[in-house]
């Protein structure tokens, strides 16, 4: 065998090799990749308030139809209002109806706001059913903490505003998402949601207040 047949052969060998342990490495650092993002978002610690709204824990009961209890991890949260326009349908008016409702339907989700106090019904890194996208990969249910604003008459619209904004920011905080991580229920189902806000088109008003907090 000639010297630059011999040269050519091994020269081929060396470039099948590190086409091999290229496509290897390669390999393992997407399941690396895929193990981690893949794991539940770690549970931020309890808190009772934010910046002085109380933050009223009442978890929906789990292995329900609202609750089933399949961890995640968080890569949204997706703002909602409740459309629900009654007299006194405030953010304990919904805790109660979730809780009634947990074993006869697949509706939830995470946090109900109004002007005086939030409520938590599940926790954050538990998948609730708000987003209207069933269990869509990369959607909002499967991947986003839901938030309903209240809207009912005697409710002070704008401070329901700001404290939603409040707990956005400190959600975005402890699960360290960007701004770009708040949603609309309209990015995932199309309704349009949060109705009032997206009617005044005040969504980008909304957003610059989560950033100021």
């Amino acid at each position: 065998m000639g010297k630059r047949k011999r040269i050519r052969i091994k020269k081929g060998r060396m470039a099948i090799f590190l086409l091999v342990t290229t496509t290897f490495i390669a390999a393992i650092g997407m399941s690396v990749y895929l193990y981690i993002t893949g794991l539940p978002t770690e549970l931020r610690e309890a808190v009772t308030e934010v910046d002085a709204i109380p933050i009223i824990t009442d978890f929906v009961p789990k292995e329900t139809k609202g609750r089933p209890g399949q961890e995640r991890r968080i890569k949204y949260i997706v703002i909602h209002e409740t459309g629900n326009a009654g007299r006194n349908a405030d953010a304990a008016s919904h805790n109660n109806y979730l809780h009634e409702e947990a074993d006869n339907q697949q509706k939830s989700w995470h946090y109900t706001v109004d002007a005086n106090e939030i409520y938590y019904h599940i926790p954050d890194n538990e998948i609730a059913f708000h987003a209207g996208d069933g269990l869509e990969k990369g959607g909002g249910n499967l991947n986003g903490v839901g938030i309903e604003m209240c809207i009912n008459p005697e409710n002070d619209y704008e401070q329901t505003l700001i404290n939603t904004a409040k707990l956005t920011a400190m959600l975005l905080k402890a699960y360290d998402l960007e701004i770009s991580s708040v949603k609309k229920h309209e990015d995932f189902s199309g309704k349009h949601c949060p109705d009032i806000l997206l009617r005044e088109g005040r969504w980008d008003e909304f957003i610059g207040m989560v950033k100021q907090f």
